[in-house]
């Protein structure tokens, strides 16, 4: 946008440079028909210039063959052609000023319009920029947070392939202790209930005895009995 209205504001001074210069050059050679032919002699400059130039076709009263009179004429005697011009030159300048006139004015809407489409563009432009800035620090600690999942799934990992490797260690043990748990469970069923008789034989025939022994003792004498 700044590159385009540069240019277009570059092609709007250069022209209106060469529409003053073309005015300057417009003005001294009126000013210049006016000083030869004094424009009291002229009379009013008139703003148009229709008609001057549209001349009939001339009447001879003469032979062709006849050697035209040579003779010089007063400056006067062109005076309405040099009014034609002068008034032609004052159109051409005004018709250059009016445009000078309107393209400033078109330069000058061109500008305000510029600097209306340029704020917009400038606002958005930073309304992004703070959007890019969210952007990166929220990939930024999502990239943090990546990591530290990355480093604690690791870790887990770590943690997984130890268990693995003790689970494969006491798995025999554990095994054996499942296949022997009900043998196990009925022989100390069957321990009990010899402690149980032998504490009940103690107590029927030595209740003096058998009140003051210890477990270990009535363990000892159930299995003599």
């Amino acid at each position: 946008m700044k590159k385009q209205r540069r240019q277009e504001n570059q092609a709007f001074l250069q022209a209106k440079a060469e529409d003053q210069k073309a005015i300057i050059l417009l003005k001294d050679a009126r000013d210049a028909l006016l000083q030869y032919y004094n424009k009291t002699t002229l009379g009013p400059i008139q703003g148009s210039v229709k008609g001057v130039f549209i001349q009939a076709e001339p009447f001879f009263n003469i032979s062709e063959d006849q050697v035209p009179y040579a003779s010089f004429s007063d400056k006067h005697k062109n005076k309405n052609e040099a009014k034609g011009i002068v008034s032609l030159l004052t159109m051409i300048m005004e018709d250059l000023n009016d445009e000078i006139r309107n393209d400033m004015k078109a330069e000058e809407a061109a500008q305000l319009q510029f600097e209306s489409q340029l704020k917009t563009a400038e606002d958005l432009e930073a309304q992004l920029e703070v959007k890019k800035v969210n952007l990166e620090e929220m990939i930024a600690k999502r990239g943090v947070e990546k990591s530290d999942e990355q480093t604690l799934m690791a870790n887990n990992k770590v943690d997984l392939d130890e268990q693995v490797s003790y689970k494969k260690q006491i798995k025999p043990d554990c095994d054996w202790i499942i296949g022997a748990f009900t043998k196990r469970a009925s022989k100390r069923a069957a321990e009990m209930d010899g402690l149980v008789g032998a504490k009940e034989f103690l107590a029927g025939y030595q209740p003096a005895a058998a009140a003051g022994a210890s477990l270990s003792q009535i363990r000892f004498l159930g299995m003599r009995a």
